[in-house]
């Protein structure tokens, strides 16, 4: 039951305009949205837009925030898992720049 009222709580907040790249997150208390927008390829190549990691990042430092002015075990928690989440997404990336390697198709940004 509480996982359904999670889901209906962040239905109401957030709203995939394009899933998987762009998304409005509802600002709180009021009827006004922020525009996140991830990179995505176009087909002239790369199109402007965050990454997951930096999502991330920004949540950690968010997380780390809010720990130094009230401390909770549920923070701590979050700042852990959201850390391995890190740790996953710099393997995935390892791994696509590995593939990309062995194919001849990386490009290096050097």
């Amino acid at each position: 039951m509480l996982y359904i009222c999670i889901l209906y709580i962040i239905k109401l907040y957030m709203e995939a305009i394009e899933p998987g790249v762009v998304y409005d997150l509802k600002n709180f208390n009021t009827d006004s949205y922020q525009r996140l927008t991830f990179v995505s390829k176009g087909p002239e190549g790369f199109i402007k837009g965050t990454t997951n990691e930096e999502v991330v990042n920004m949540m950690i430092d968010r997380f780390y925030s809010l720990q130094k002015r009230s401390f909770s075990v549920e923070n701590q928690v979050i700042i852990e898992n959201l850390k391995g989440v890190r740790r996953m997404l710099a393997k995935r990336l390892t791994n696509k720049v590995e593939k990309l390697k062995d194919s001849n198709r990386y490009v290096s940004s050097n």
